[in-house]
């Protein structure tokens, strides 16, 4: 299984659990977070590294990253960026709730964790801020991140907790959709936009972010299965995909979606070619 977490960010040392938090803050990681993490998740799926590596955690008895009190001696902390100003009872999620996207490439850091330390995968060595006080005893001041789901607030803080752990297990069983990362060029108004196309069943993906900041278009959301892009005179929704800590959207979807001519393939160059409509 391919990962996420460049080598650099994994320390050759002995840990022995990953626990997951929210900041309680933006979308945006913002220092005093990576103070207290190794991972952070920002809104758009990208990752940030902390200041700490993880083997400051082998020994807490100086200089580490302080992410769970009492807890922190062989533990990785991982935090999604969100949930600033969310109330638990009656369940507000605040103005930055937590994001699909997050939660997924939260479950593939984990599982990269999980796979180069050998923790398993079960409700001591992989959990919630929440879950530390009921599943190791140590108590954590009414803790409950990152237990509520923004869109399933009704689903038990177990069920979250187990659900996850079941994400985890499956992308370290590499039950995702097999993909290449191909030496497919991408042209855009025959200039190169990527050589980093990924491709699926023989179609084509392009990254989000790149694509997005090329046309100067604004990305209002994104999810397991689609994008929403804002462009500067309308709004389209074209099919997406999160492989990693990046978005992709489809070639075809997209020309379909902005009213482009079809991509053209041309096989000796391995080149697909995009033609914008000028807006």
């Amino acid at each position: 299984m391919s990962r996420i977490v460049p080598d650099a960010w994994m320390s050759d040392c002995k840990m022995e659990r990953v626990i997951v938090h929210w900041t309680a803050g933006s979308h945006d990681a913002s220092t005093l977070d990576e103070e207290h993490y190794h991972i952070l998740v920002e809104g758009d799926g990208h990752l940030v590294r902390g200041e700490h590596t993880i083997q400051d955690n082998v020994d807490t008895s100086n200089d580490y990253a302080a992410h769970t009190r009492g807890c922190n001696t062989r533990s990785i902390g991982v935090a999604v960026c969100c949930m600033g100003g969310a109330i638990e009872q009656p369940f507000h999620a605040g103005k930055f709730p937590m994001t699909k996207v997050q939660y997924e490439v939260l479950a593939t850091v984990v599982a990269d964790l999980c796979e180069k330390y050998d923790i398993p995968v079960d409700a001591k060595h992989v959990l919630g801020h929440g879950e530390v006080q009921q599943n190791l005893g140590i108590k954590q001041n009414g803790k409950w991140d990152p237990l509520i789901l923004p869109w399933d607030p009704g689903k038990s803080r177990s069920a979250v907790a187990n659900a996850f752990r079941e994400l985890v297990k499956a992308q370290l069983a590499n039950k995702t959709p097999h993909a290449t990362q191909a030496r497919v060029k991408i042209f855009l108004n025959d200039a190169l936009l990527t050589d980093e196309t990924l491709i699926i069943s023989d179609d084509s993906w392009c990254p989000l972010r790149l694509l997005a900041d090329k046309l100067k278009w604004e990305i209002v959301q994104i999810d397991a299965d689609s994008a929403q892009l804002k462009t500067p005179t309308t709004t389209i929704t074209v099919p997406a995909l999160i492989r990693g800590a990046r978005g992709f959207v489809k070639v075809k979807g997209l020309c379909q979606a902005a009213g482009w001519p079809l991509p053209t393939w041309h096989a000796t160059e391995r080149r697909i070619g995009l033609t914008s409509i000028p807006e």
